[in-house]
């Protein structure tokens, strides 16, 4: 909350940004179109800049899912009040975790004492740092198991974010890489939808909010552009502590 001269109330003591920065070339789901950044105007020569945007999804960069990404009468952004991509909440330290390791219910029940009924919760497992153009980033993230995305689902969570690509796990198969997951990444995605929990991917900073704790609450903004019929969109995702 933010102070005035005519009100009680307080500033937060620290923003922190949790959104990866958008660049010709970044790494971005393996099978979608890279996106391209254009500057086409210059204050200089036309007297205001214009930077045009081509062959960005609705799941580039940091970004959010809605109910309509995987279920057919779900909820899109439009439908959802901004008041949802809202909330206070907590990050939990699962760092480090291996190369394709699915994270299980296990992982979470150690913090089901700080994870609140209608709580945002973000998943640091530090995969952030490794954002590159490489097999591990784009192929190997550690993810949501189908059990522990039921588990978070049975306690009445708000959101779910993560640091990785997907909340689920790579099942696809390109040239040079296989699958990854063993839990199957549309009923991980469901398991979390399908009771209208947002959630959150491609997060940065997490540790940040962790500053060297293994839990720490937090309030959370992850609004959407407000597209028309969209199934999620990228977003500025903030922390604010």
């Amino acid at each position: 909350m933010y102070s005035d001269t005519k009100s009680n109330l307080s500033p937060p003591a620290k923003i922190i940004d949790l959104s990866h920065t958008l660049y010709n070339g970044m790494p971005s789901w393996p099978t979608h179109p890279q996106p391209s950044f254009e500057q086409t105007l210059w204050t200089a020569r036309d007297g205001y800049a214009l930077t045009l945007l081509e062959r960005m999804t609705t799941h580039t960069g940091t970004h959010v899912d809605v109910p309509a990404h995987f279920i057919a009468e779900g909820k899109k952004v439009s439908d959802i009040p901004v008041e949802k991509f809202a909330g206070a909440g907590v990050v939990l330290d699962l760092s480090p975790r291996r190369s394709g390791e699915e994270i299980g219910v296990g992982a979470l029940k150690q913090f089901d004492e700080q994870i609140q009924r209608g709580d945002v919760v973000m998943l640091h497992t530090g995969w952030d740092k490794k954002r590159a153009m490489t097999s591990e980033y784009l192929f190997e993230w550690p993810y949501l198991g189908l059990d522990a995305a039921n588990h978070l689902a049975s306690k009445g969570v708000k959101a779910v974010g993560t640091d990785c690509l997907s909340i689920a796990g790579w099942a696809g198969s390109v040239a040079a890489h296989g699958p990854v997951t063993t839990s199957p990444p549309s009923e991980v995605h469901k398991a979390l939808l399908s009771q209208e929990i947002i959630i959150i991917e491609e997060l940065a900073h997490l540790d940040l909010v962790l500053a060297g704790s293994k839990s720490r609450r937090a309030w959370f903004c992850f609004a959407p552009l407000n597209i028309i019929g969209a199934d999620g969109g990228p977003c500025r995702a903030l922390a604010l502590t």
